[in-house]
Protein backbone atom coordinates (compact mmCIF):
# COMPACT_ATOMS: atom_id res chain seq x y z
CA UNK A 1 0.00 0.00 0.00
CA UNK A 2 1.76 3.51 -1.17
CA UNK A 3 1.78 6.24 1.33
CA UNK A 4 -1.19 8.12 -0.76
CA UNK A 5 -3.52 4.99 0.04
CA UNK A 6 -2.60 4.99 3.88
CA UNK A 7 -3.11 8.50 4.02
CA UNK A 8 -6.51 7.88 2.36
CA UNK A 9 -7.47 5.63 4.59
CA UNK A 10 -6.45 7.63 7.55
CA UNK A 11 -7.49 11.03 6.49
CA UNK A 12 -11.24 10.04 5.38
CA UNK A 13 -11.47 8.37 8.77
CA UNK A 14 -10.49 12.30 10.41
CA UNK A 15 -12.96 13.51 8.03
CA UNK A 16 -15.38 11.30 9.52
CA UNK A 17 -14.71 11.99 12.92
CA UNK A 18 -14.95 15.52 12.28
CA UNK A 19 -17.95 15.38 10.10
CA UNK A 20 -20.01 13.60 13.16
CA UNK A 21 -18.90 16.32 15.72
CA UNK A 22 -20.19 18.76 13.87
CA UNK A 23 -23.41 17.18 12.66
CA UNK A 24 -25.50 20.01 13.51
CA UNK A 25 -23.85 21.64 10.91
CA UNK A 26 -24.95 19.26 8.58
CA UNK A 27 -28.69 19.66 9.20
CA UNK A 28 -28.18 22.97 7.85
CA UNK A 29 -27.47 21.58 4.07
CA UNK A 30 -30.85 21.76 1.70
CA UNK A 31 -31.25 18.04 0.65
CA UNK A 32 -33.08 18.07 -2.49
CA UNK A 33 -33.24 14.24 -3.50
CA UNK A 34 -32.19 11.18 -1.63
CA UNK A 35 -28.76 10.67 -3.65
CA UNK A 36 -26.03 13.33 -2.95
CA UNK A 37 -24.25 13.05 -6.10
CA UNK A 38 -27.33 15.48 -7.53
CA UNK A 39 -27.27 17.84 -4.14
CA UNK A 40 -25.12 20.55 -4.87
CA UNK A 41 -25.59 22.16 -1.46
CA UNK A 42 -23.71 18.70 -0.01
CA UNK A 43 -20.98 19.13 -2.58
CA UNK A 44 -20.31 23.09 -1.79
CA UNK A 45 -20.60 22.38 2.40
CA UNK A 46 -17.89 19.53 1.77
CA UNK A 47 -15.83 21.37 -0.47
CA UNK A 48 -15.68 24.15 2.02
CA UNK A 49 -15.05 21.71 5.43
CA UNK A 50 -12.10 19.88 3.28
CA UNK A 51 -10.69 23.04 2.29
CA UNK A 52 -10.98 25.22 5.43
CA UNK A 53 -11.81 22.78 8.38
CA UNK A 54 -10.34 19.76 8.38
CA UNK A 55 -7.71 19.52 5.57
CA UNK A 56 -5.12 17.44 6.97
CA UNK A 57 -4.19 14.53 9.55
CA UNK A 58 -4.40 16.06 12.59
CA UNK A 59 -6.69 13.34 15.68
CA UNK A 60 -5.30 10.44 14.02
CA UNK A 61 -1.54 12.21 14.24
CA UNK A 62 -0.88 9.14 16.67
CA UNK A 63 -1.09 6.52 14.54
CA UNK A 64 2.11 4.66 13.60
CA UNK A 65 0.66 1.51 12.13
CA UNK A 66 -2.19 0.28 9.51
CA UNK A 67 -3.09 -3.08 9.48
CA UNK A 68 -4.69 -5.17 7.26
CA UNK A 69 -6.43 -8.46 7.82
CA UNK A 70 -7.06 -10.48 3.99
CA UNK A 71 -9.91 -13.12 3.66
CA UNK A 72 -7.40 -15.64 5.01
CA UNK A 73 -6.52 -13.77 8.36
CA UNK A 74 -2.81 -12.77 6.81
CA UNK A 75 -1.93 -9.56 8.29
CA UNK A 76 -0.16 -7.08 6.28
CA UNK A 77 1.46 -4.09 8.30
CA UNK A 78 1.98 -0.87 7.01
CA UNK A 79 3.89 1.99 8.79
CA UNK A 80 2.56 5.64 9.58
CA UNK A 81 5.75 7.96 8.70
CA UNK A 82 5.66 11.84 8.46
CA UNK A 83 5.36 12.10 4.45
CA UNK A 84 1.97 10.61 5.36
CA UNK A 85 0.54 12.53 8.69
CA UNK A 86 2.07 15.98 6.81
CA UNK A 87 0.42 15.53 3.83
CA UNK A 88 -2.46 18.00 3.28
CA UNK A 89 -5.12 18.17 0.97
CA UNK A 90 -4.22 22.15 -1.52
CA UNK A 91 -7.34 22.18 -3.30
CA UNK A 92 -11.25 20.38 -3.77
CA UNK A 93 -12.87 20.63 -7.33
CA UNK A 94 -16.67 20.38 -7.91
CA UNK A 95 -17.99 18.55 -11.06
CA UNK A 96 -17.98 21.41 -13.28
CA UNK A 97 -14.35 22.98 -11.62
CA UNK A 98 -12.36 19.94 -13.02
CA UNK A 99 -9.54 21.04 -15.65
CA UNK A 100 -9.87 18.82 -18.69
CA UNK A 101 -6.40 17.71 -18.48
CA UNK A 102 -7.45 16.04 -14.58
CA UNK A 103 -10.05 14.60 -16.36
CA UNK A 104 -8.48 13.16 -18.54
CA UNK A 105 -5.53 11.75 -15.96
CA UNK A 106 -8.49 10.79 -14.07
CA UNK A 107 -10.28 8.95 -16.46
CA UNK A 108 -7.14 6.96 -17.73
CA UNK A 109 -6.61 5.23 -14.58
CA UNK A 110 -10.40 4.25 -13.56
CA UNK A 111 -11.31 0.75 -14.62
CA UNK A 112 -14.48 1.49 -15.21
CA UNK A 113 -16.92 4.04 -17.20
CA UNK A 114 -15.68 7.37 -16.40
CA UNK A 115 -18.27 10.50 -15.14
CA UNK A 116 -17.31 13.34 -13.21
CA UNK A 117 -16.78 12.50 -9.75
CA UNK A 118 -19.07 14.25 -6.73
CA UNK A 119 -15.68 15.65 -5.38
CA UNK A 120 -12.21 15.52 -6.47
CA UNK A 121 -9.10 16.66 -3.85
CA UNK A 122 -5.82 17.60 -4.95
CA UNK A 123 -3.21 16.30 -1.32
CA UNK A 124 0.30 17.43 -1.67
CA UNK A 125 2.40 14.46 -0.44
CA UNK A 126 5.83 13.19 -1.01
CA UNK A 127 6.44 16.31 -2.82
CA UNK A 128 4.24 16.19 -5.61
CA UNK A 129 0.24 16.41 -5.77
CA UNK A 130 -2.12 13.83 -5.96
CA UNK A 131 -5.35 13.84 -6.91
CA UNK A 132 -8.54 11.28 -5.36
CA UNK A 133 -11.86 11.08 -6.10
CA UNK A 134 -14.97 10.95 -3.63
CA UNK A 135 -18.82 9.84 -4.46
CA UNK A 136 -21.07 11.43 -1.85
CA UNK A 137 -24.52 9.73 -0.81
CA UNK A 138 -27.19 10.89 1.31
CA UNK A 139 -30.48 9.00 2.01
CA UNK A 140 -32.90 9.75 4.76
CA UNK A 141 -33.70 5.73 5.31
CA UNK A 142 -31.30 3.85 4.31
CA UNK A 143 -30.70 2.11 0.97
CA UNK A 144 -30.62 3.97 -2.55
CA UNK A 145 -29.61 2.87 -5.80
CA UNK A 146 -26.12 3.13 -6.06
CA UNK A 147 -23.94 4.07 -9.12
CA UNK A 148 -24.37 1.83 -12.89
CA UNK A 149 -22.34 -0.98 -12.00
CA UNK A 150 -20.21 -0.02 -15.15
CA UNK A 151 -18.91 3.37 -13.57
CA UNK A 152 -18.73 2.04 -9.85
CA UNK A 153 -14.56 1.99 -9.13
CA UNK A 154 -14.85 -0.55 -6.14
CA UNK A 155 -12.13 1.37 -4.24
CA UNK A 156 -13.36 5.22 -4.69
CA UNK A 157 -14.00 6.43 -1.16
CA UNK A 158 -17.69 7.48 -0.66
CA UNK A 159 -19.03 10.39 2.06
CA UNK A 160 -22.65 8.85 2.86
CA UNK A 161 -24.71 11.20 4.75
CA UNK A 162 -28.22 9.72 6.73
CA UNK A 163 -30.46 12.54 7.95
CA UNK A 164 -33.73 13.05 9.39
CA UNK A 165 -35.83 15.39 11.43
CA UNK A 166 -33.41 16.93 13.89
CA UNK A 167 -30.66 14.19 13.18
CA UNK A 168 -27.57 13.44 11.13
CA UNK A 169 -25.01 10.84 11.10
CA UNK A 170 -22.29 10.32 8.41
CA UNK A 171 -19.89 7.28 7.71
CA UNK A 172 -17.00 7.13 5.36
CA UNK A 173 -15.51 4.48 3.56
CA UNK A 174 -14.76 2.78 0.10
CA UNK A 175 -17.41 2.71 -2.35
CA UNK A 176 -17.49 -1.56 -2.32
CA UNK A 177 -18.06 -1.89 1.57
CA UNK A 178 -21.28 0.02 0.99
CA UNK A 179 -22.61 -2.27 -1.40
CA UNK A 180 -25.41 -4.50 0.10
CA UNK A 181 -25.67 -6.99 -2.66
CA UNK A 182 -28.76 -6.45 -3.64
CA UNK A 183 -29.40 -5.27 -7.26
CA UNK A 184 -33.18 -4.44 -8.80
CA UNK A 185 -33.82 -5.70 -12.48
CA UNK A 186 -32.23 -3.38 -14.82
CA UNK A 187 -33.87 -1.15 -17.54
CA UNK A 188 -30.44 0.09 -18.89
CA UNK A 189 -27.30 -1.07 -16.47
CA UNK A 190 -27.78 -2.61 -13.23
CA UNK A 191 -27.47 -0.50 -10.14
CA UNK A 192 -26.31 -2.01 -6.98
CA UNK A 193 -27.96 -1.04 -4.16
CA UNK A 194 -26.08 0.65 -1.96
CA UNK A 195 -26.65 1.34 2.13
CA UNK A 196 -25.59 3.94 4.87
CA UNK A 197 -26.04 0.77 7.70
CA UNK A 198 -24.17 -1.46 5.69
CA UNK A 199 -21.07 1.09 5.44
CA UNK A 200 -21.50 1.76 8.95
CA UNK A 201 -22.01 -1.42 10.32
CA UNK A 202 -18.79 -2.89 8.11
CA UNK A 203 -16.93 0.47 10.03
CA UNK A 204 -18.40 -1.21 13.54
CA UNK A 205 -17.33 -4.50 12.45
CA UNK A 206 -14.08 -4.63 10.50
CA UNK A 207 -12.58 -0.82 11.30
CA UNK A 208 -10.69 -1.26 14.24
CA UNK A 209 -8.56 1.75 16.34
CA UNK A 210 -6.52 0.47 19.18
CA UNK A 211 -3.46 2.62 20.41
CA UNK A 212 -1.39 3.74 17.76
CA UNK A 213 -2.88 1.23 15.29
CA UNK A 214 -5.73 1.57 12.77
CA UNK A 215 -6.99 -2.26 12.14
CA UNK A 216 -8.90 -3.37 9.15
CA UNK A 217 -10.39 -6.83 8.51
CA UNK A 218 -12.04 -8.38 5.77
CA UNK A 219 -15.18 -10.47 6.06
CA UNK A 220 -15.19 -13.90 4.19
CA UNK A 221 -18.94 -12.73 2.84
CA UNK A 222 -18.30 -10.19 1.22
CA UNK A 223 -17.00 -12.67 -1.40
CA UNK A 224 -20.48 -12.66 -2.90
CA UNK A 225 -19.83 -8.58 -3.85
CA UNK A 226 -17.07 -8.96 -5.79
CA UNK A 227 -19.09 -11.63 -7.40
CA UNK A 228 -21.44 -9.10 -8.27
CA UNK A 229 -19.05 -6.23 -9.64
CA UNK A 230 -16.73 -8.75 -11.69
CA UNK A 231 -20.00 -10.69 -12.98
CA UNK A 232 -23.19 -9.30 -12.54
CA UNK A 233 -24.75 -11.24 -15.63
CA UNK A 234 -23.52 -14.17 -13.95
CA UNK A 235 -25.41 -13.09 -10.56
CA UNK A 236 -28.47 -12.42 -12.14
CA UNK A 237 -28.53 -15.47 -14.02
CA UNK A 238 -28.21 -17.41 -10.61
CA UNK A 239 -31.05 -15.05 -9.09
CA UNK A 240 -33.02 -15.95 -12.09
CA UNK A 241 -32.43 -19.64 -11.80
CA UNK A 242 -33.60 -19.55 -8.91
CA UNK A 243 -37.03 -17.90 -9.59
CA UNK A 244 -38.12 -20.63 -11.88
CA UNK A 245 -36.69 -23.81 -9.74
CA UNK A 246 -38.73 -21.91 -6.54
CA UNK A 247 -41.74 -24.62 -5.65
CA UNK A 248 -43.08 -22.28 -3.16
CA UNK A 249 -43.08 -19.09 -4.81
CA UNK A 250 -44.29 -16.19 -2.47
CA UNK A 251 -47.88 -14.28 -3.71
CA UNK A 252 -47.73 -10.46 -4.97
CA UNK A 253 -44.16 -11.28 -6.69
CA UNK A 254 -43.14 -8.47 -9.39
CA UNK A 255 -44.72 -8.91 -12.33
CA UNK A 256 -41.21 -9.73 -13.88
CA UNK A 257 -40.57 -13.24 -11.92
CA UNK A 258 -44.15 -13.90 -13.30
CA UNK A 259 -43.17 -12.81 -17.19
CA UNK A 260 -39.99 -15.10 -16.20
CA UNK A 261 -41.80 -17.73 -15.84
CA UNK A 262 -43.87 -17.68 -19.18
CA UNK A 263 -40.79 -17.30 -21.02
CA UNK A 264 -39.07 -20.62 -19.48
CA UNK A 265 -42.31 -22.26 -20.05
CA UNK A 266 -42.51 -21.05 -24.05
CA UNK A 267 -38.41 -21.44 -24.09
CA UNK A 268 -39.19 -25.51 -22.44
CA UNK A 269 -41.70 -25.93 -25.36
CA UNK A 270 -39.42 -25.07 -28.16
CA UNK A 271 -36.66 -26.91 -26.36
CA UNK A 272 -38.21 -30.16 -25.76
CA UNK A 273 -38.78 -30.43 -29.48
CA UNK A 274 -35.22 -30.74 -30.40
CA UNK A 275 -33.40 -33.46 -31.05
CA UNK A 276 -30.48 -34.41 -28.39
CA UNK A 277 -27.75 -33.22 -31.22
CA UNK A 278 -30.02 -30.30 -31.41
CA UNK A 279 -29.98 -29.63 -27.88
CA UNK A 280 -26.01 -29.82 -27.54
CA UNK A 281 -25.54 -27.87 -31.04
CA UNK A 282 -27.94 -25.04 -29.36
CA UNK A 283 -25.81 -25.17 -25.58
CA UNK A 284 -22.71 -24.72 -27.48
CA UNK A 285 -23.65 -21.89 -29.82
CA UNK A 286 -24.80 -20.02 -26.38
CA UNK A 287 -21.19 -20.77 -25.15
CA UNK A 288 -20.19 -19.30 -28.18
CA UNK A 289 -21.52 -15.78 -28.41
CA UNK A 290 -21.25 -14.62 -24.80
CA UNK A 291 -19.26 -12.19 -24.23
Amino acid sequence: MDNLKLFMNLYMYELELWLNEHSDDVLDISFQSDEANTDRPLKEFLQQIIKNECNCISKLKCVKYIDLYDYDGQQYRYKITSNITNAIVKRVYLPDEIPDVLKRQLKLRKNAVFTNPDLCIAIDIDGKTEYETIELKSTKKDAIPGSSIQQVSPDEWVIFVKHEGNFAEITVGQYFHAINAKMQFPDRSPRPQVSFSELQNWNYSCRQYVGSVISYHLPNDELVKYELLTDWQNVLAKRWAEIVLDDNPKRNESWFNNNLRKFILEFLNVYDEMSLDDKEDYKKFLENIIE
